[in-house]
């Protein structure tokens, strides 16, 4: 369930149906359109008298279960997939449509007046890359003096307000809601994360987007879309569909051109456009760069322009979302000071690649590399960092794409010097089940399976199924000069174990881990 924002739209005045629905955008209405709403949504649970509700659930049982909460609670209008004729009248208008989230994102637009409309709405989307691109231009605006919010994996924010979590990309109630408050408090841009599932799911099918991102893709979501072809096509919407209907006068794409997708994107977007990426044929690249433990030096080329940037950020894949804030900060007109001084600021989005508390000597970093392009370019950013060993903890989740799972242990076991396999969500599938699946792939590298002593002095891989005490290993073998990375889950504060949602944050171990090792040292 969303945190913080109400999944309900609230207005002073009520609206007709018929203003927020017209009769040609449904299949049927049965009962009288003209009455009035008091607001809008789309959790039963939190239906007030008066509202139009949408039904969303998947499951036939389930939404009937919905739907007759909804009236219980007093909605005025239901939405919903199918209405039987036999069915006795309801208490409720229902308006029938084959899409009901379609219609809640065209209701949600007029009840909020379309705020995407007088802001700048940054889209992105990728595989990787997302969050950190959200947090790199939220900074880079500011530093412009402009407001910018940002919605995401981590949360909808102002000024470092959150007002949500939930969803990556939010339902479109949630969504214009979030638009409509930012503006209320003097908002001028917002980059926000576009889900290829809130995508198909046509979440954000309304809005009007200022510029689009398209970072690179990979391996994801396998489980929903099924086909990589069908992946790539919803993420694609965003720039063949989405973002030439927007109401801003030349709306821009934003793609990465050295990723094979996003050459694709390229060829197939109409209208403005900007590449970058490392190659020099691109519109945005570095002309040279350094990158090293202390972070990133470069200077960056695109058109007209030429600046140094240095930021905390660690790694090519960071470079690469500089790069893409940046090209969307030429697009939109900011200064170069402006994207200089922002990039500098920006200490990047937590739980991407986060330094936390470590030995002496040791660099513990956490990040939610949980599929299998994101861990492998982050092993491969850590890897050029040259450490004495890297030490990675990592797992895959229940429930989830299985077919990923060897892969996930390959790079692994390609990459890391001692990779420790352990538990991530497990969700309802057993642990070792899962863990097992994951082996396939690190036997495959010739890795051999060791025990915890052996840890401390050569190559091969542990399991360790419980997360904890697999980071409590990690933290144990490693001397000064290895890099430990613990990848999967990074800002989450929970672990999904069955059906519970258990307290854990790989942060917070790792600061009780290493507190209670310094503490219990010997004098």
């Amino acid at each position: 369930m969303p945190k913080r924002l109400p999944s309900r739209g609230e207005l002073l005045d009520p609206m007709k149906l018929s203003e927020l629905i017209a009769e040609p955008e449904a299949r049927r209405i049965v009962g009288d359109s003209s009455v009035s709403v008091n607001g809008l949504s789309y959790d039963s649970r939190r239906v007030h008298a008066g509202d139009a509700f949408f039904s969303t659930a998947r499951d036939e049982r389930q939404e009937r279960a919905n739907i007759q909460q909804a009236m219980e609670r007093g909605a005025r209008a239901v939405v919903v997939r199918r209405w039987a004729d036999d069915e006795a009248r309801p208490a409720a208008t229902v308006i029938e449509t084959p899409s009901p989230r379609r219609l809640m994102g065209l209701a949600a637009s007029r009840w909020f007046n379309a705020p995407s409309r007088r802001l700048d709405l940054i889209g992105i989307t990728g595989t990787s890359g997302k969050t950190t691109t959200t947090y790199l231009l939220a900074s880079i605006f500011e530093a412009a003096g402009l407001s910018c919010g940002i919605i995401g994996t981590i949360g909808t924010f102002i000024d470092g307000r959150k007002l949500y979590s939930g969803l990556t990309t939010p339902e479109s109630l949630d969504f214009e809601a979030s638009l409509a408050a930012m503006q209320r408090a003097g908002v001028r841009a917002v980059a926000a994360e576009i889900s290829s599932i809130g995508l198909e799911e046509r979440r954000v099918e309304q809005l009007s987007f200022r510029a689009c991102v398209f970072t690179n893709l990979g391996r994801d979501h396998l489980d929903y879309h099924l086909t990589q072809e069908d992946y790539f096509a919803a993420k694609l919407r965003l720039f063949t569909e989405l973002l030439p209907r927007s109401a801003h006068p030349e709306p821009v794409a934003i793609v990465r051109g050295d990723d094979s997708y996003g050459a694709r994107v390229l060829k197939m977007v109409n209208g403005r456009k900007l590449s970058f990426g490392m190659a020099d044929t691109l519109d945005v690249h570095p002309a040279r760069f350094e990158i090293g433990m202390n972070g990133i030096c470069a200077t960056i080329v695109a058109p007209g322009r030429r600046f140094e940037i240095r930021s905390p950020l660690l790694g090519e894949i960071n470079l690469l979302n500089i790069l893409g804030a940046s090209a969307v900060s030429v697009a939109l007109g900011i200064e170069s000071d402006a994207v200089v001084a922002g990039v500098r600021r920006c200490p990047g989005a937590p739980g991407r690649l986060e330094a936390v508390e470590a030995p002496a000597g040791v660099r513990v970093l956490v990040d939610y590399a949980h599929k299998p392009d994101a861990l492998e370019a982050v092993l491969n950013t850590l890897r050029h960092l040259r450490p004495r060993r890297l030490i990675c903890v990592f797992g895959c989740g229940g429930d989830r794409d299985r077919g990923k799972r060897p892969m996930m242990g390959e790079i692994a076991g390609r990459l890391a010097d001692v990779p420790i396999l352990t538990s991530d969500n497990p969700r309802t599938e057993p642990p070792l089940t899962i863990i097992a699946e994951v082996e396939v792939g690190l036997t495959a590298t010739a890795l051999l399976r060791i025990d915890e002593d052996a840890a401390r002095f050569s190559r091969g891989y542990v399991v360790e199924a419980d997360r904890r005490a697999a980071i409590a290993l990690a933290l144990r073998i490693a001397a000064p000069g290895d890099i430990v990375l613990i990848a999967g889950k990074g800002h989450e504060d929970y672990q999904l174990i069955g059906t519970q949602r258990l307290d854990f944050d790989d942060r917070v171990v790792v600061q009780e881990l290493v507190g209670r090792s310094q503490h219990t040292r010997p004098i």
